[in-house]
């Protein structure tokens, strides 16, 4: 698959040698002909490269077995989420618009392919359901980066045909919902305390949810020439799914008790979570063919994947500040106890999926 690499150099290198002279002269020293100062006689230089990418870097004739497409998607996403622990059901729904960047090589002569794909939402919207809030979602990440390669075991040795893929996903899923907050106190030394009222004062922080998914894709994808269009499409199972991230809505109760009214026991860190999944994905595409080289398409593609998680996370138990002066009080002069204990809770089962239309424009030579 490293076959197109020689090719994509020469392109660079004639680009970057012709640009300058056709645009200092575009009409005279580098004439058509090939003359000195428009002079009549010779090849020129000029002819020697020819108006189309694919020519320019030696591919793109009919005896080519090499053929190369890159161009941008869009697409118009619906995802849905249902994460679990003992704190009850995190669930959230969202529509985003998701800008993606696509490229395929393929090789004729063996019906070989390798392609990738990256794409992020530059806009997302929703709702969201957990044990203490309910609300809208506004912003976050939704990304994803991957990677195939496919043989055509079918194949007509020009593009078109049916067999098998392999490839690797990225996908990060991880829209913005409550962010439940937790102590960053390691130690009685982080907590302070008014020495006239025993008032406590915890130092606090938050983390967004922040999901993060390396598949592998094992499947079937095909590709049938019509003439005026093609159709594309893919069916991969996903055997194994690693999932690892910050649940950020995810908290355990704060208790306040004691004559002082200061917190008792809080969350201590975020939820994290690790764990693994499988799932399947699908995608179709009808593609028409205005010109020789450019395509225009409308298709669509779904996502899905569910597992179980490990979530982890960690408590901290603070005492009150103590007087050791009973005869002049109040004094608090001795500082709060600390403690802090961290949980695992296994397997929790949890649910994404993802589902849209697609729509693309390819250039190809």
């Amino acid at each position: 698959m490293l076959r197109p690499i020689p090719s994509l150099l020469a392109l660079c290198a004639a680009m970057l040698v012709a640009a300058p002279s056709i645009a200092a002269d575009p009409n005279g020293y580098w004439g058509n002909d090939g003359s000195d100062m428009g002079d009549t006689g010779g090849a020129g230089l000029r002819n020697g490269y020819p108006v189309e990418p694919g020519d320019w870097a030696g591919l793109g004739d009919k005896d080519d077995p090499l053929r190369l497409e890159f161009g941008v998607r869009y697409w118009y996403s619906m995802g849905a989420a249902d994460w679990s622990d003992l704190a009850g059901h995190f669930t959230a729904t969202d529509t985003s618009h998701i800008g993606e960047a696509h490229l395929r090589i393929e090789d004729h002569s063996t019906d070989t392919y390798a392609s990738a794909i990256g794409g992020y939402a530059f806009k997302l919207d929703g709702t969201f359901d957990d044990p203490n809030d309910t609300g809208s979602i506004s912003g976050g990440h939704i990304g994803y980066l991957g990677a195939d390669i496919g043989w055509n075991s079918w194949g007509n040795h020009n593009g078109s045909g049916i067999g098998p893929l392999v490839g690797y996903m990225y996908w990060n899923d991880s829209p913005n919902t409550t962010r439940s907050g937790f102590t960053t106190a390691e130690s009685a030394s982080d907590i302070t305390f008014d020495p006239t009222t025993g008032a406590t004062g915890v130092p606090l922080d938050s983390k967004p949810n922040n999901i993060d998914i390396h598949m592998l894709r094992l499947g079937v994808q095909g590709k049938g020439d019509l003439g005026f269009a093609d159709i594309t499409g893919s069916l991969a199972a996903v055997p194994y799914a690693k999932v690892n991230g910050v649940l950020g809505n995810d908290a355990t109760s704060t208790t306040y008790t004691g004559g002082l009214g200061n917190i008792d026991t809080i969350k201590a860190s975020e939820t994290t979570l690790d764990g693994w999944g499988y799932g399947a994905m699908a995608d179709v595409m009808l593609r028409m063919h205005p010109t020789q080289n450019w395509t225009i398409g409308i298709g669509g593609r779904a996502w899905y994947l569910q597992g179980t998680a490990d979530a982890t996370y960690a408590t901290a138990t603070i005492g009150d500040p103590s007087d050791s002066d009973a005869v002049n009080p109040p004094n608090y002069d001795t500082g709060p106890g600390f403690n802090k204990q961290y949980f695992i809770e296994p397997a929790n089962p949890f649910a994404l999926m993802r589902f849209g239309l697609l729509a693309e424009i390819t250039y190809s030579f």
